[in-house]
Formats: C-alpha cells, sequence, structure tokens
C-alpha cells in the first residue's frame, strides 16, 4: 500500500496535446461563450438604454 506523499515516476507519460493546442482550445471556448454573455447582456441593456434616452428626449421637450 503506497504511503501518502510517496513520488510517482511519470517519466513513461506523453499527453495527445501540447500546450498551443490546450490554449487555442480554451480560447476558441472563450470566444463562444463571450458571444452568448454579450448577447445576453444586449438584451438586459438595450432596453434600458433606450428608455433612457426616450426619457432625455421627453424631459428637453418640457423645458
Amino acid at each position: 500500500m503506497p504511503t501518502l506523499g510517496a513520488a510517482i515516476d511519470f517519466t513513461g507519460v506523453t499527453l495527445p496535446f501540447s500546450v498551443n493546442d490546450l490554449i487555442g482550445s480554451g480560447n476558441a471556448l472563450l470566444g463562444i461563450v463571450g458571444t452568448f454573455v454579450l448577447l445576453g447582456l444586449a438584451f438586459v441593456l438595450v432596453p434600458k438604454l433606450i428608455a433612457l434616452i426616450r426619457n432625455s428626449f421627453s424631459a428637453a421637450k418640457g423645458r
């Protein structure tokens, strides 16, 4: 039974991807997720922005 803190030999282990592959995949994933986050923010913030612009024009008419 191995003891806690025992060293593990990783000399024969090879990864099927390189660091560049990992960074490229992460970047692509962030690009896809970021697009949906921005789309969701647009649905939340654009109506508020339109209301703000309409209120500012109606307040300017009342002067």
